[in-house]
């Protein structure tokens, strides 16, 4: 398969590139840092693995800057062959325009994976190795949605760079969406929907479910509420569980929407 070839090639062309390595090491030394600063200092003292994850490893790391790796991976995957030319020899060879994206998509997004859970295996073994208690399963479990997070931002990078004719282009709409989910959510649809008071009012749903919908149409906060309950055990189950589809679906939605976008925009570009 066409895009199974391309997806090869950006495993292997990201995995090996020094920017991944060294974005790699200062994952794992950051994460292994806090794990260092945050273990018990008495010998008798147990060590909560989902509080090192919840309190300090997501909200400062996870966060803010797997979105940040995920715009880096992705938002040359089209338009830096598209400056460069390549892209035109690419696509002389058995490949669809749907297949140079989704085969981006699908091997930026799966190097990147690899490279999250690289970054946390230094922690890891600082964990295993230190007299706390660790819980391995909530560790490595968490570790899939830091991954997933960052496959949504290379998935949105990506589609950036499809629609762009220059890397400068795709940056910058890629930054922008950074700045927005991971800045400026938070603050902005708060005053939307004070400033929508009476529109509010007058829709079927509360301004309580508005929020909830709006909270869980960020990928991060999806993340964040979808790890919240996997580490208290309460995946898609409890008074949570709609809610926690709902994230689900939207993690979806932004992995596949915004490279479909970039498609259309792509494929009506005049090469």
């Amino acid at each position: 398969m066409s895009l199974a070839a391309i997806a090869r090639k950006e495993i292997q062309e990201t995995v090996q590139s020094r920017g991944m390595i060294a974005l790699i090491a200062l994952f794992s030394l950051l994460v292994s840092v806090l794990a260092f600063i945050v273990r018990p200092t008495g010998q008798n003292e147990q060590f909560a693995t989902e509080a090192l994850l919840s309190f300090f490893v997501g909200p400062v790391l996870v966060t803010y800057l797997v979105p940040l790796v995920g715009v880096v991976v992705g938002y040359s995957a089209v338009s830096g062959e598209r400056e460069s030319g390549s892209l035109k020899l690419l696509l002389s060879l058995p490949h669809s325009r749907a297949d140079v994206v989704f085969g981006k998509v699908v091997g930026r997004g799966a190097a990147l994976s690899l490279a999250v859970f690289a970054g946390f295996l230094l922690p890891a073994a600082v964990l295993i190795v230190a007299p706390v208690t660790f819980n391995a399963g909530a560790f490595f479990g968490y570790t899939v949605f830091a991954a997933a997070l960052g496959v949504v931002f290379v998935a949105i990078s990506v589609g950036c760079s499809a629609a762009s004719a220059t890397q400068l282009r795709a940056l910058i709409g890629s930054i922008g969406i950074y700045v927005l989910f991971v800045l400026l959510w938070g603050l902005l649809t708060g005053r939307l929907i004070d400033a929508a008071g009476p529109l509010v009012d007058a829709l079927p749903a509360s301004a309580a479910q508005i929020e909830v919908f709006l909270r869980v149409s960020n990928p991060t906060t999806a993340v964040e509420a979808l790890s919240r309950e996997f580490l208290a055990g309460r995946l898609f189950a409890g008074e949570t569980a709609n809610r926690q589809i709902s994230a689900a679906a939207m993690l979806v939605f932004w992995t596949v929407a915004p490279p479909l976008v970039g498609l259309l925009k792509f494929d009506a570009a005049d090469l």
